[in-house]
C-alpha cells in the first residue's frame, strides 16, 4: 500500500508540474519575452528578432500603457497613436518595418535614402548590437543598441532603445 500511495504522491506531482509547464506553453512566447527575469541581453535578442521579423505584434507588446517618446526631440506618442500608425502603415510603422513608406525630407546634398530599422537589421554589411542595464533616479533600465554599416543608408550608424522595468516587464521608455 505505501508503494502505490508514493507512486500516487509522484504521479500527482509530475501532475501539476506539467499542468504548470502546459499554462507557461499555452501563453506562448510573447508571454515570456517581456517578463521582469528577462535580462537585457536576452530583450536584446527577443526585440531585435522581432524588428527583423516585422513582428509589429510583438513589438507592440513592448509598449507601455501611457505611450512612448519617439524620436530625437522624444515626441511623445500615446500606445493609442503608435497603435493607429501601426495599423494604416505610416509614421513609427514605416519607421521600424516599412523604407518604402517612410516620408523623410529630401536633401540635395545627401543621396542617401532612408531606410527602416528592419532593413538596416536585416541588409546591413555589418550590424552589431548590444545590451546594458542601468538605474536611473531608481528606475532600472536597459539600453539596446544596434551599430549599422550600410552604405546605401549611410546616415544610421547607431539605433539605441531605452527600456524601462515595470510591473509587466521590459517597455519601451524611447525610441530614436
Amino acid at each position: 500500500m505505501k508503494v502505490v500511495r508514493c507512486s500516487l504522491c509522484c504521479w500527482l506531482a509530475v501532475a501539476v508540474a506539467l499542468v504548470g509547464a502546459g499554462s507557461a506553453v499555452a501563453q506562448g512566447p510573447s508571454a515570456k519575452s517581456n517578463s521582469a527575469s528577462v535580462t537585457p541581453a536576452t530583450l536584446q535578442r527577443q526585440f531585435f528578432d522581432a524588428i527583423r521579423a516585422g513582428d509589429a505584434h510583438q513589438f507592440l507588446s513592448y509598449l507601455a500603457k501611457d505611450g512612448v517618446n519617439v524620436g530625437p526631440e522624444s515626441q511623445h506618442s500615446s500606445r493609442e497613436q503608435v497603435q493607429q500608425e501601426f495599423l494604416a502603415h505610416r509614421g513609427l510603422y514605416c519607421k521600424l518595418f516599412d523604407s518604402s513608406c517612410m516620408q523623410a525630407p529630401i536633401n540635395l546634398n545627401n543621396s542617401a535614402r532612408s531606410c527602416s530599422y528592419r532593413e538596416l537589421l536585416t541588409h546591413s554589411e555589418n550590424v552589431h548590437t548590444a545590451a546594458s542595464e542601468i538605474t536611473r533616479n531608481g528606475v532600472r533600465q536597459a539600453v539596446v543598441v544596434a551599430r549599422i554599416k550600410n552604405d546605401q543608408c549611410p546616415n544610421h550608424n547607431l539605433i539605441d532603445f531605452v527600456f524601462n522595468l515595470d510591473a509587466d516587464g521590459w517597455k519601451l521608455f524611447s525610441i530614436p
